[in-house]
């Protein structure tokens, strides 16, 4: 069994960009489909008979709290080997059974705090069974010239495409599968999806049918984390002592975000500001979260460093305050197949 998530990015098909409106994605669905003499229809947890035009009403009124740059959904690809078809007469019901348990453990795995659980229920979701798939130019079969781009691709060739809201159903909680593996493991779901498979047909996975875990490279590890303490030694002597950061708070959360571009992208910020002269005093927020905290928090924060010094100085003796409030912040190796 292969389930991918789609990266728009490097998917290379601009029709999957999730940014927007989900009527491109859509659209291109029902193309695909037409071009091999097949009507789109979608199902969804609980019905069939779905219709493009509903599901993208559905997908893009979910988005309450989204940004405009923001995700707004992900694409997602069931594709069942040739054998798992053959297994269960490629019937098309079964596939619908089967990819509604594939989405309520991607509901599942999920991790929510105070240990709170989503089921399929809770998402905004639609799939349509895709029949054929037909040669890339970059299939070795093309560069051979045993096979054109476009043609057909033979033997059973049926999967699945999934259209999922990056939030809940109740606008409350942003559904990232691509972020952090503490939130999301998206191998830990691509392999229930292949049990879940075995289990509901009776089926025996070969070893090419199975998620292959490559292991963590523990030098690079290592490197990452020498690389890490060299910036934010330079980084130290460019800011006062009291805005200096601790390596080893970097380096924990660093490990935390298992390295990812958002740690890289916020660690390069707080070089950029600590080099102008202008060091964030969140720093540690940024790092962790990739945001940071709002401007009234910045300023009330910044406004009692401000205070402390001068008490310090001696300055301050004969001022007096109450309180000085801060208001809360918002709170592997894959296989390429064709689409």
């Amino acid at each position: 069994m292969y389930v991918k998530l789609i990266n728009p990015s490097t998917h290379g098909k601009a029709a999957y960009n999730n940014s927007g409106s989900s009527a491109q994605t859509l659209n291109y669905l029902k193309q695909e489909a037409a071009k091999d003499g097949q009507t789109a229809t979608f199902f969804g947890a609980d019905r069939d008979g779905i219709e493009a035009a509903e599901l993208m009403q559905e997908i893009d009124t979910n988005v309450k709290g989204l940004r405009a740059d923001d995700a707004k959904f992900y694409s997602l690809v069931i594709s069942p080997s040739a054998d798992e078809l053959e297994h269960i007469g490629n019937d098309k019901q079964k596939l619908k059974a089967y990819t509604r348990a594939v989405m309520e453990q991607y509901a599942g795995n999920f991790k929510l705090k105070e240990g709170r659980q989503l089921g399929s229920e809770d998402l905004v979701w639609g799939a349509t069974i895709h029949q054929d798939r037909s040669y890339r130019g970059t299939d070795p079969e093309v560069a051979a010239g045993q096979a054109q781009t476009g043609e057909k691709k033979s033997g059973l060739q049926t999967h699945i495409h999934v259209i999922v809201s990056a939030r809940d159903r109740s606008q409350k909680i942003s559904l990232n599968p691509a972020g952090r593996r503490q939130r999301f493991d998206l191998i830990n779901w691509q392999t229930q999806a292949g049990k879940q498979f075995e289990k509901q047909f009776t089926y025996t996975a070969q070893e090419h049918e199975k998620v292959k875990v490559k292991p963590r490279d523990a030098s690079r590890d290592a490197s990452r984390a020498a690389k890490i303490g060299e910036r934010v030694g330079v980084l130290n002597k460019q800011v006062p002592k009291a805005q200096q950061l601790d390596p080893a708070r970097v380096q924990q959360i660093a490990q935390g975000r298992e390295y990812d571009k958002t740690f890289y992208r916020s660690l390069a910020t707080v070089e950029r500001r600590a080099k102008a002269g202008e060091p964030i005093d969140n720093a540690y927020h940024l790092l962790t979260t990739g945001r940071e905290q709002p401007q009234q928090q910045q300023a009330a924060t910044s406004a009692l460093r401000a205070l402390q010094q001068a008490v310090r100085s001696g300055r301050g003796r004969d001022e007096q305050t109450e309180s000085i409030g801060e208001k809360r912040g918002r709170t592997s190796g894959e296989l390429d197949i064709e689409m």
